[in-house]
Order: structure tokens, then sequence, then C-alpha cells
């Protein structure tokens, strides 16, 4: 029985991201889904605490964990061992999320025939150092119907891990993130989420 107001978490995994980071829990916590939380997750930084000073001046408004440097598919793992939400939403910490992300995905969701079983994903805008935001479009029909296409394909847009919602019981079945992937953990995931899940593509630029 999925609730009609599911808790969402937000994890943000971070490695030496002081420069970043506050905008990043900002995004998370100006969302206009309130039923959230915020796991920061500093992944062993070594900038003479400049990441972790920036997580603590957020006090309780988020719940902040170290752990010894291990690679973003260990801190995502780990955060995901400690989230509370029955939904999960990962938010690198030099992304955004515009202000009604979750409270729009969800909305989505749950107007899905399995919502326990179906993950949903958005579009994202890419913004340069310059200021220009340029705006990322996925296929639509390609992704919805032909999934192990887009996938497998060399897509012209590839699918941002941090546009995406997913079921936390999924993930614990799944075994998270390969740890020994340091740059393709997100992809080898999808690839073994797809048997278990529908991915389904919500048209709406909800990620910077």
């Amino acid at each position: 029985m999925v609730k009609l107001n599911p808790k969402v978490s937000i994890i943000i995994p971070v490695y030496n991201g002081a420069n970043f980071l506050a905008e990043a829990i900002d995004s998370a916590l100006a969302q206009t889904y309130s039923n959230i939380e915020v796991v920061v997750v500093n992944d062993g930084s070594k900038d003479n605490g400049k990441t972790e000073k920036v997580a603590l001046s957020y006090g309780d408004d988020i719940e902040y964990y170290i752990k010894e440097n291990g690679g973003v598919a260990s801190a995502l793992n780990f955060g995901i061992q400690k989230m509370t939400g029955e939904y999960f939403s990962w938010l690198s910490h030099d992304d955004l999320y515009e202000r009604t992300k979750i409270e729009e995905e969800v909305r989505y969701l749950l107007n899905q025939p399995a919502p326990d079983s179906t993950i949903i994903a958005c579009n994202s805008v890419a913004l340069f150092e310059n200021g220009i935001k340029k705006k990322e479009k996925i296929n639509h029909v390609v992704f919805n119907d032909y999934f192990d296409i887009f996938l497998g394909a060399s897509a012209k847009t590839g699918l941002n891990g941090c546009s995406l919602l997913i079921p936390r019981n999924v993930l614990i079945d799944s075994g998270g993130f390969n740890i020994n992937l340091p740059v393709t953990q997100d992809y080898d995931l999808w690839f073994r989420l797809k048997d278990k899940c529908k991915f389904t593509l919500l048209d709406r630029h909800l990620v910077v």
C-alpha cells in the first residue's frame, strides 16, 4: 500500500565540496514538498574542515554524517542505509533542484499503476560557468517505450542520476551502487534495476 504522502530522502554525497554544497542543500530545503529529509554524507573530505563547516551550519535542518573516503558509490550506499524515507532522491553537491522537483515527481509517481516499483526521471538543465543555461531533453518515446535501447545506445542526452525518484526497497534489494566502479556506478545500477522496475519520464526540467 503506497502512502499518499510518502517520505522522500534527498541524499547529498560530498567530497571536498565546500564551494557548492550550501547551494545544493538550500535547493533541497526549499522544496515545496514538505515530507522530506536531507541527508548529507561527507565522504572523508580532506579540505581542513571546510566541507564539514558548511554542513554543520545547517544544524538540525539536515542529517549529517562523515565517513572514511570510499567514493561516491559508497557515500550513496551509506546514505541509503541511513535514510528513513520510502523514496530516494540523489542530489550531487554541485547540482540544484528546482523548488517543485520532489512535489512534481511524487504527484506523477502516485498516478502510475505500480508506484512501489516505478522510477521517475525528469529532464535537466546544464549551467555553464558563463551563466548560460542549456536545456537537455530526453526523447520521451524512446525513454518510455525502449528503455533498453536508451541505456544501451550512445544517447545524445543521458540519464542524470539526480533526476530520479527511486523506491528505497528496490535499492536495498539490488544491493545498491557498485563501490568498485568509480565513474559508471550510476548506469550499472540503472541496468540492474530496469528489469525490476518501470522507468518513466516526467517531461519537465527540474534539475540544474
